[in-house]
């Protein structure tokens, strides 16, 4: 129920709210319209309460595991005694011949037109995803070379995809997945995968071709991928953590 607040000689709305199951790809601004009668355009203050042993985290890169875009003039208190988290960056696939980069992780908590103090209480985690890792370069090489008719019997090799960024498992953890090896044979050597990165890290870059000799060609290895943000403060939006717990991932 959304009750009034005096501020500045006028009144504004304000209301709590306890997140006290898991969630994924929480929407404040849905969550105040569907359940809290919040009318979408006035001012609001709120106090979000995430309780202990609690996962708050998205099923994709693309979105939050915390969407906070309020309006002009809103305030937002978030006690966090639990895990916010965002999701890991999908390693890239291996190199035929060159690796793919791995995908950026995503965010945490996204911040817009609101001003927000943040209380990360002792043993909370708010974590940015990992980073996928790139992809290993691949190649051809080996075979014969004759002057006149140039190069026979060379063979293709392939590098190694990358891991995935941490927590892209649910509920999530910081845990990524290593890059695979990259193939073997007379050709040569593909690079291995890069390794994902683990909460507010970027992933690794892939590994590089060793071709045999004779006619050999090799790729590039992918990059590794960005690490998301812990807190990503945006348009209109200002921010205070107080943080006791622990952060993975930039904070601005």
């Amino acid at each position: 129920m959304l009750m009034p607040i005096a501020q500045g000689g006028h009144q504004s709305l304000g209301t709590s709210i306890t997140i006290s199951s898991d969630q994924t790809n929480y929407n404040l601004s849905n969550d105040l319209q569907n359940n809290y009668g919040w009318n979408g355009t006035d001012p609001i203050n709120v106090t979000l309460t995430i309780n202990s042993s609690i996962n708050v985290y998205s099923t994709s890169t693309a979105t939050p595991a915390i969407t906070a875009h309020l309006v002009s003039g809103s305030t937002l208190t978030i006690n966090n005694s639990g895990n916010v988290v965002g999701r890991g960056g999908a390693g890239g696939t291996a190199g035929s011949p060159n690796g793919v980069a791995g995908g950026a992780g995503g965010d945490a908590i996204s911040l817009q037109n609101v001003t927000s103090t943040i209380n990360n209480q002792s043993g909370a985690v708010i974590a940015g995803g990992g980073g996928g890792g790139g992809g290993g370069a691949g190649g051809t090489g080996g075979g014969t070379v004759d002057p006149e008719t140039g190069c026979g019997g060379q063979v293709s090799f392939s590098g190694g995809a990358g891991g995935a960024g941490a927590s892209t498992d649910a509920p999530p953890t910081n845990s990524a997945t290593s890059g695979s090896a990259g193939q073997t044979n007379s050709g040569g050597t593909g690079g291995d995968g890069g390794d994902g990165g683990t909460w507010g890290n970027a992933g690794a870059t892939g590994g590089a071709a060793s071709p045999n000799p004779a006619c050999t060609s090799v790729g590039s290895p992918g990059i590794g991928g960005a690490a998301g943000a812990a807190i990503v403060i945006g348009a209109g939006a200002s921010n205070t953590l107080n943080n006791s717990g622990t952060t993975y991932g930039a904070t601005t």
